[in-house]
């Protein structure tokens, strides 16, 4: 039985494993010896086949181990993938919806958590490195309220008024137990940047009280503790209201809510 060529390669997987019957298998090799492209074909097929690798009764038992360690591994890996989607899908969330931790306010609420952290534990002059000092004077050099001359020591004169306050604060007792509770964003109308909203609550006095800061990428522009600006607390997160008032001596407590 005469076979045409491509009718051969079609048939050669199937000779290969001896699934065709003995007169296809014959007429194939026949048409092998006649046909030298077939033919060298063939043997190239045959000499890129691996070898089938027979374990032996010995290594039986290790070739067992390295198969259930590779699943496990890959289990194991596909856990850590899993585990390194929550947050990135969290965050994602957060950056769709405009409310809560996301992609764009990671370091506002970095530098938030820092600020009260330094608050809580005392470390005022640590503390005062996170407040939005530049940002603040160029506002206030841009409304004219206040003479430029005034604020050639602006830097200065908040890091004194701060510590004092900061004083204040730990004769009052200072304060305890801070807890991160979430963030919000808004546009800041002021200096042209994206503010967040950053809430704290913290023990005052015996008190637990709800701090606000708002924070921009550059540190804490001012915040809220729902206290009168003559306690040392809201003076200190409310620095900017404070300042104001020491370089105008204009109040601006309503302004500021309380």
């Amino acid at each position: 039985m005469k076979l045409s060529c491509d009718i051969v390669q079609d048939l050669l997987p199937l000779y290969e494993d001896n699934l065709c019957s003995q007169a296809t298998r014959e007429a194939v090799e026949e048409h092998l010896r006649e046909c030298e492209t077939c033919g060298k074909q063939h043997t190239a097929v045959q000499e890129l086949t691996e070898p089938e690798v027979v374990v032996k009764p010995k290594h039986e038992k290790k070739a067992t181990a390295k198969s259930f360690k590779k699943i496990r591994n890959r289990w194991i890996a596909s856990i850590v993938v899993i585990l390194l989607l929550i947050p990135v899908l969290y965050l994602g969330v957060g950056q769709v919806r405009g409310v809560g931790p996301s992609f764009s306010n990671l370091r506002q609420i970095y530098l938030g958590n820092r600020f009260m952290q330094c608050m809580e534990a005392g470390e005022y002059e640590k503390a005062f490195e996170y407040l939005n000092l530049e940002d603040t004077k160029q506002r206030w050099l841009e409304e004219g309220n206040i003479p430029a001359e005034e604020l050639d020591h602006f830097e200065e004169d908040t890091k004194a008024r701060f510590m004092e306050l900061g004083e204040e604060l730990e004769q009052a007792g200072g304060i305890q137990n801070v807890r991160y509770i979430g963030v919000n964003g808004y546009a800041d109308h002021f200096v042209g940047d994206y503010e967040y909203e950053i809430w704290f609550a913290a023990e005052y006095k015996g008190v637990d009280r709800q701090i606000i800061l708002w924070v921009t990428k550059d540190g804490v522009d001012s915040g809220h503790a729902e206290l009168s600006l003559t306690d040392p607390l809201e003076a200190m997160v409310s620095w900017n209201y404070t300042m104001y008032n020491q370089y105008t001596g204009v109040d601006i407590s309503d302004d500021h809510g309380t």
